[in-house]
C-alpha cells in the first residue's frame, strides 16, 4: 500500500454583504472554487493563501487581513489526505483579475447560497458554518 503525504490547501473567504467571492473552473460544467491552493514545502498555511491569490486574482493580501476559520480533512478516492484550511479576510477586495486562465473562466461575487450547489463538498460546508455563525447571532 503506498503511503501519501497529507496535502494542505489554503482557500479564502471572502464577503462583500451577502455575496461571496468565487472563481469559476475552466470546463463542461459550472464548478466554482474559493480562492487558493496547495502549500508548498516549508510554507505556512497563512503565506499559501497570500501567494496562491497573488498569483490567481491579483489580490494581495497580508497575514493581518486574515483570520482562521476552520480546517477540514478530506480522503481522496485515492486515499490522499487533504487539509483544507480555511480563513476569512477583512479586506476590502477590488480590482479583482483572473490571472490563471488556465484554470479559471472568471472570478465574481456571488449570492453565497447561489454558490453553493457549484462548490465542491468542504467548500460548500466551510461557507454554510460560517454563514450558519451569523444566522445563530442574529436570533
Amino acid at each position: 500500500m503506498t503511503k501519501y503525504k497529507p496535502i494542505h490547501k489554503s482557500r479564502l473567504i471572502a464577503f462583500k454583504e451577502d455575496r461571496i467571492l468565487v472563481l469559476e473552473k475552466v470546463g463542461a460544467r459550472k464548478k466554482y472554487t474559493l480562492a487558493g491552493g496547495v502549500q508548498k514545502k516549508g510554507e505556512s498555511d497563512y503565506k499559501s493563501l497570500i501567494r496562491e491569490t497573488s498569483e490567481e486574482i491579483g489580490v494581495t493580501l497580508k497575514k493581518k487581513h486574515l483570520t482562521y476559520f476552520i480546517s477540514i480533512k478530506n480522503v481522496t478516492k485515492d486515499k490522499k489526505i487533504v487539509f483544507k484550511h480555511y480563513f476569512i479576510t477583512t479586506k476590502s477586495i477590488v480590482n479583482i483579475e483572473v490571472l490563471e486562465p488556465e484554470k479559471f473562466k472568471k472570478a465574481l461575487w456571488m449570492p453565497w447560497y447561489q454558490a453553493l450547489e457549484f462548490l465542491d463538498k468542504e467548500d460548500r460546508s466551510a461557507v454554510v458554518l460560517y454563514c450558519d455563525q451569523f444566522r445563530q447571532e442574529a436570533n
